[in-house]
């Protein structure tokens, strides 16, 4: 049931970083963090039932190779992902080629392998030398990018600067050498299952040993690449919170302005970065609100310069504005050109837009306490 699950999981991952990729095509480290679920995804399921009778079926054993050859791309993906973030575009390029050049060459003698074995031992990848030769490059193909992966991130974690990236680094280093050993077991118990035979005392020591490393590999690898995402996601919960907050706090003051103008709704442009998210949302809404206080500009009364007045004079100035709009809107008159007399509602200079939109979650909330304005009829 946990096979399951994670298999579902896997795919849910690849959904997303595939629709995010279709959003940013040329990010190459989405690219390789989608290509590298996916190839996960395709290994777990593989071996899933109904799914791997349908595939013996085809061709016997063929659930056996392409398990191999999804969990090499997808370690391969991984060694792609330090490759690039960690060095320049052209240095990175250089690396790139070399280690696909050498990659697949061995997952071109891994399906050489497996394609000459007998039907039996396609299945299983063990018995006779054509199996333990499957074995051995599928290892192979594992065990070099694990090599080619461990030096970047022994480096990366100790140039990082936040402090919980650092930890999942260094988990992650730990889990990587765990890894490079237990493949290097691997390697070594095929070698002696053929030489000494099945049964071999030495061979039962070193199966011990590879389920001890085994296990902290495992879960080396799996904190490591979680701990990161997991901590953002739980440092950003409280800002998500106050931007939901600050976005429901708006809605009085931004229903006015919508009545009152409702052709001046911002259009959502196409091909913008998840304008589904709060953080969006609570952007638009706070630029429609200045939108609306700007062309309210006409219908402000005289008062004294803006920066002596508190938010609830500015509430009451606001008030005052939408009224008269509302009624030249029921009498079909609109305002007439001319200079500005009275400066538009406004927060503190200098506070920045998070400093701008607190001032109008104020403002809205300062609108409602002496009623309502009308808000008139075309």
């Amino acid at each position: 049931m946990l096979m399951v699950a994670l298999t579902v999981l896997l795919w849910v991952a690849t959904a997303v970083k595939a629709f995010q990729l279709v959003r940013a095509p040329d990010d190459r480290l989405l690219r390789t963090v989608a290509g590298g679920l996916a190839a996960a995804a395709l290994a777990f399921t593989v071996g899933r039932a109904p799914i791997e009778g349908w595939l013996d079926n085809l061709v016997l054993g063929t659930p056996n190779l392409l398990r191999n050859l999804g969990m090499n791309l997808a370690f391969f993906s991984f060694l792609a992902f330090f490759v690039y973030s960690t060095h320049g575009r052209y240095s990175a390029n250089q690396e790139m080629r070399r280690h696909r050049a050498i990659v697949a060459v061995l997952l071109l003698l891994e399906c050489l392998a497996w394609a000459t074995a007998p039907s039996s031992v396609r299945v299983s990848g063990e018995g006779s030398v054509h199996g333990a030769l499957f074995q051995f490059v599928s290892v192979l193909a594992l065990l070099y990018p694990l090599l080619a992966s461990l030096p970047h991130a022994v480096r990366r974690s100790r140039r990082v600067q936040q402090r919980h990236l650092r930890i999942g680094l260094r988990i992650l280093t730990v889990g990587l050498a765990a890894a490079v050993l237990a493949n290097l077991l691997s390697a070594t118990m095929t070698l002696v299952g053929v030489a000494l035979g099945p049964d071999s005392a030495a061979l039962a020591v070193l199966r011990r040993a590879y389920i001890v490393v085994i296990l902290v590999a495992i879960p080396g690898l799996a904190i490591g690449l979680t701990l990161p995402i997991v901590t953002s996601m739980a440092a950003a919960i409280p800002l998500w919170w106050r931007h939901w907050r600050e976005f429901r706090a708006l809605r009085p003051l931004w229903k006015q302005m919508h009545e009152a103008f409702p052709d001046q709704t911002l259009r959502r442009p196409i091909g913008a970065v998840r304008p589904w998210s709060i953080h969006a949302r609570r952007y638009r809404r706070a630029c429609e609100i200045r939108d609306g206080l700007l062309m309210l500009a006409p219908y402000y009364p005289v008062r004294t310069p803006a920066g002596t007045l508190s938010t609830d004079t500015h509430a009451e100035q606001v008030r005052e504005a939408l009224r008269a709009r509302a009624e030249a809107r029921q009498d079909g008159s609109e305002a007439v050109g001319g200079p500005i007399a009275t400066p538009i509602p406004q927060g503190v200079h200098g506070a920045g837009m998070d400093g701008d939109i607190r001032w109008l979650v104020e403002l809205s909330q300062s609108l409602p306490r002496r009623g309502r304005a009308p808000s008139g009829h075309s």
